[in-house]
């Protein structure tokens, strides 16, 4: 055999055996994935917050805004109305928002002085969803929102429907 076809042969071999070799050693997968790409579908929506805000800061971050907090209100507004919109979608209604935010957050206690809201479904994962807000102008707009102080952030699962995963982003700054 030629060396260039003995050199090839051997990394060939290397390239197949190399990735067993390191499965090995870092032992069976655990299943476990980052909350990014957790599919929300087969976790019943257990969206993890945190990865969230993380997420939504660093975009903000690179687009020279300010760290936006969780807010516990708006998180609990934000999963209330996923919930009415799979709700609403398991009986065909289209998936936009309702123009009722300011009643909602009154009706919470929250005061705002400015507030935006996304909503969309589909997305199964923390990661798409991203993907898609940013590269939406209307959900973009939203989460490079710029008075933002606070954020509420849910999604919420409904099996037997058509988008399954329903998502509300809540960006606002408190009076």
């Amino acid at each position: 055999m030629i060396p260039f076809a003995r050199a090839f042969v051997l990394r060939l071999a290397i390239a197949a055996v190399v990735p067993t070799l390191l499965t090995g050693c870092f032992g069976p997968d655990s299943g476990s994935r980052s909350p990014l790409y957790a599919n929300l579908a087969e976790v019943a929506g257990d969206l993890d917050e945190a990865s969230a805000l993380g997420m939504v800061n660093a975009y903000r971050a690179k687009n020279g805004l300010s760290d936006v907090t969780l807010d516990d209100r708006l998180n609990g507004l934000a999963r209330d109305y996923a919930r009415d919109l799979a709700a609403a979608a398991s009986k065909g209604a289209a998936i936009r928002p309702d123009g009722k935010l300011e009643a909602r957050l009154a009706a919470a206690g929250y005061e705002t002085a400015e507030v935006k809201e996304s909503v969309s479904a589909g997305y199964y994962t923390l990661a798409e969803a991203f993907s898609g807000w940013r590269d939406s102008e209307p959900h973009r707009d939203t989460m490079l929102f710029e008075p933002a102080e606070n954020l509420g952030i849910a999604a919420v699962y409904l099996p037997g429907t058509k988008y399954k995963v329903y998502w509300v982003l809540i960006m606002a700054k408190p009076t």
